[in-house]
């Protein structure tokens, strides 16, 4: 008795996972009274056999749910039309699948000859009766939208590296790239110039664009380098993985994002200055004030050379705010290493929220305290001294 109640409890539920919100109208009496009457009804005819209407399958059960609390309004059926030939016959059909919308009140169909995704169904179905889906807008794309009005803008800007993408929306393999791109964008989002964007090739008013660098074919994938304003593109040639597209950018635009747009512990640090810091950190009470002074006098002379930039003067400036705090109060890197950790940890657990922005300054200045109490590149950097002076004192012999 016990075995019976667990069967039919299984069947019960297998039968309610079966259940399916397409109406079958196969049975010319089931189409007869169903289709024509109050509401409009999509009809999809189909052929058991037929490898296509394998595969719309799926995506037209989706279509069906989506709607499946607008009844009133809107109906989503089938017709096998190779068991009711006649019924297919009567409309018209010659191919599998063939999907048909019938008005509310009328037998003349409109050909759906659209594509066959999700959305574009629905989007046909919502055109059609007026009554809006259950389907959840797509987020924005994260990766920039360049158009011909912001193109020069954006690509063109001599500080900025840029990697486009040049895509067409009815291209299979730019829609099943697409989900990877915009996850590499949003790696990027919280980097000013190194920028991930898209363009619409086959819009009408992009294609002179595109034409200029001899795009062909979809999706082809460039990357604009900063510099000047008459920038060369160089063809991005390596692999498609999120992976790969990080390892390129990160190459090339000398970042330090990883997945999900966290920086590694090199960001934000200068491999000189550490080496400068650590040195100070390392030393005896007496010795602090002079790797103190040539640490300063080292951070004069960047800020005055052709590769100094705003960001590097910034970073500079910290290296030098740490040393001269330690100075005063030796506990400070420690002090503020768990001051900064606990603000982070906070961040991460939702307790408290931060910019992308503000946590990754954070961070910076979090691996830049970690390099300064780092013994390693201390030792390293004492010997790279001594070296220094023994080949001033050889060269003055």
């Amino acid at each position: 008795m016990q075995l019976l109640r667990l069967l039919l409890a299984v069947a019960i539920l297998a039968s309610a996972c079966l259940a399916s919100n397409v109406l079958d109208l196969t049975k010319t009496k089931d189409f007869d009274s169903t289709v024509g009457k109050g509401q409009g009804v999509l009809v999809e005819f189909f052929a058991p056999w037929c490898g296509h209407c394998k595969n719309l399958a799926p995506v037209y059960e989706q279509v069906a749910d989506a709607f499946s609390s607008k009844k009133q309004s809107v109906l989503v059926a089938k017709v096998d039309a190779d068991k009711n030939k006649d019924l297919g016959k009567r409309f018209g059909v010659k191919g599998f699948p063939t999907l048909k919308w019938f008005p509310s009140g009328s037998l003349e169909p409109q050909e759906f000859n659209a594509g066959r995704d999700l959305n574009a169904i629905a989007g046909f179905i919502t055109e059609k009766s007026g009554v809006k889906s259950s389907i959840k807008p797509p987020p924005p794309p994260a990766a920039v939208q360049l158009t011909d009005k912001n193109f020069d803008l954006v690509v063109k800007d001599p500080e900025n590296d840029v990697l486009v993408e040049f895509y067409a929306p009815w291209c299979g393999h730019c829609k099943n790239l697409n989900p990877i791109y915009q996850e590499v964008a949003k790696d990027f989002e919280n980097e000013d110039h190194c920028i991930v964007a898209q363009m619409d090739a086959d819009n009408a008013a992009h294609k002179h664009i595109a034409q200029d660098y001899g795009v062909s074919s979809y999706p082809t994938i460039m990357f604009f380098p900063k510099g000047s304003k008459e920038k060369k593109p160089e063809p991005y040639n390596q692999g498609r993985s999120r992976a790969e597209f990080l390892k390129y950018l990160n190459e090339k635009c000398t970042t330090f994002r990883t997945e999900g747009g966290k920086l590694t512990e090199l960001a934000g640090r200068m491999p000189s200055l550490d080496g400068l810091a650590a040195r100070f950190y390392a030393a005896k009470s007496e010795a602090r004030p002079k790797v103190l002074e040539e640490l300063k006098q080292f951070v004069d002379r960047l800020s005055k050379a052709e590769t100094a930039s705003a960001e590097k003067n910034k970073a500079a400036e910290y290296y030098v705010k740490v040393v001269e705090k330690t100075l005063a109060k030796p506990d400070y890197v420690s002090n503020e290493t768990k001051r900064l950790t606990k603000i982070l940890e906070k961040h991460a657990s939702g307790a408290s929220q931060l910019s992308g922005r503000k946590a990754d300054e954070i961070q910076k200045k979090l691996n830049i305290l970690k390099a300064i109490v780092d013994k390693k590149i201390a030792k390293n950097a004492e010997k790279a001294s001594q070296a220094e002076e023994e080949k001033k004192v050889h060269e003055e012999l």
